[in-house]
């Protein structure tokens, strides 16, 4: 892809930039983007990616539009702004839910990008992360801002110590709370059950390396359950699965060019084009020729050889 700037439109702060996404091989105009990065009063916290526009294949105009919005570290007294490592993870992770945005290419608007199965929608934005973790990647930006020097090695090796660091924990942590999620909406039954607290409790000390207190009532604010009518109601391990693909379709990168056209046109063309006219597991077989495998994510959390 090949990125302009896109002079025309208004924006709703003068920081917003505005970006033209073309096909680098014919120069075709394929969507607009807005970029808004920086944090400001009116502007509510976090990072996100919204399909301001879906077009179908058969109508005449075919470009979407998009945003992508942050709130990352502002440049300060007249100087360049200078993203922290977690901030360049989030800008890929966002630019990756866009790109699935803009070069949708399904008859469909209602199944146009992103509007795919709870649990895959999240392949083409986690994938991109990777990118932030490879010296070949990183060092065509990530440079000294005075000397242009890129990460030392030991920075960077020190980084990568870091990203494992309790990292079976962590694993534990998340595989309790899509336990407790999957048993609260399939199996609890109150009158069998008896208290929900209780119940979910003892579910999640399956998971906890350690016995947890009588007091301990995580569910009773677990937001992503009960926030919204919806929630993720039997969805959370969606964050879970998710990193099972993105962890395994990255191995193709990995083996076969970490910047090869052959293989980003080959994702282009299985995941990113087809939103959810199929099913995401003739997706995923389409681009790596086989069902996902769990090795990946184990190997890159340290859990398992490479």
């Amino acid at each position: 892809m090949r990125f302009e700037p896109w002079q025309e439109p208004p924006t709703w702060d003068p920081s917003v930039r505005t970006y033209k996404v073309l096909d680098a091989a014919d120069g075709a105009w394929l969507a607009g983007i807005y970029v808004d990065p920086f944090p400001r009063e009116s502007k509510h916290g976090g990072a996100w990616m919204d399909g301001l526009l879906s077009r179908g294949a058969l109508e005449a105009d075919r470009r979407h539009l998009g945003l992508l919005s942050t709130n990352s570290t502002p440049p300060v007294g007249g100087k360049d702004a200078l993203l922290t490592h977690q901030e360049v993870e989030t800008v890929f992770h966002e630019l990756g839910h866009l790109m699935h945005h803009c070069l949708s290419r399904v008859e469909q608007r209602s199944q146009a990008g992103t509007n795919v199965a709870w649990d895959f929608v999240e392949l083409p934005s986690q994938i991109l992360e990777n990118w932030a973790w490879e010296r070949e990647a990183l060092d065509r930006f990530a440079r000294h801002i005075e000397t242009d020097d890129p990460i030392p090695a030991p920075l960077f090796e020190a980084m990568c110590r870091a990203r494992t660091f309790r990292a079976a924990s962590g694993q534990m942590r998340q595989l309790g709370f899509a336990l407790t999620d999957l048993m609260l909406h399939t199996e609890y039954n109150p009158a069998r059950d008896g208290n929900p607290v209780a119940y979910t409790r003892g579910v999640l000390e399956r998971m906890s390396p350690t016995r947890l207190p009588g007091e301990h009532a995580m569910v009773a604010s677990f937001g992503h359950l009960f926030s919204d009518p919806v929630g993720y109601a039997a969805g959370y391990y969606s964050y879970k699965w998710a990193e099972v693909l993105d962890a395994d379709a990255f191995t193709r990168f990995r083996d076969e060019g970490l910047l090869s056209p052959e293989v980003g046109g080959a994702f282009r063309r299985a995941v990113l084009e087809r939103g959810d006219e199929a099913d995401p597991a003739e997706l995923y077989r389409a681009f790596m020729g086989r069902d996902p495998e769990l090795g990946p994510l184990l190997a890159r959390l340290g859990l398992a050889a490479a």
